[in-house]
């Protein structure tokens, strides 16, 4: 019985690693091009990876929901692909980490963690 109450929340977290891993796909993929026109951004396996890893995340977040209310869901993905995107775009991408980013994550986080208990 309780793999059926956990199911729902693998789902949701899985759904926010693809939306990370898009999201730093993206990223390389601007990183990478160097003729930044629409046909070839398409056409780039980094862009075409991404889609794929978005399309997958939301196939997950959509099946998710099938069991969790999307007042708690939302909120949860999205924090914790703001502190993923985050962290994993520093030691990625070199990107800057400051300190009112990581106050903020935190916030986010707290405000997460206060919106799943009501």
């Amino acid at each position: 019985m309780n793999q059926f109450l956990l199911m729902p929340w693998l789902l949701m977290v899985g759904s926010a690693y693809c939306n990370c891993a898009g999201s730093l796909l993206l990223k390389q993929s601007r990183l990478v091009t160097v003729n930044s026109s629409f046909w070839a951004t398409l056409i780039s396996p980094w862009f075409f990876t991404a889609l794929v890893i978005y399309s997958t995340g939301l196939l997950l977040f959509a099946k998710a929901l099938d069991h969790l209310p999307v007042s708690i869901a939302v909120p949860c993905s999205t924090g914790l692909g703001f502190l993923l995107v985050t962290v994993l775009s520093h030691y990625l991408f070199a990107e800057r980490l400051a300190i009112t980013q990581l106050v903020a994550l935190s916030l986010i986080l707290g405000g997460v963690i206060a919106a799943t208990r009501s």
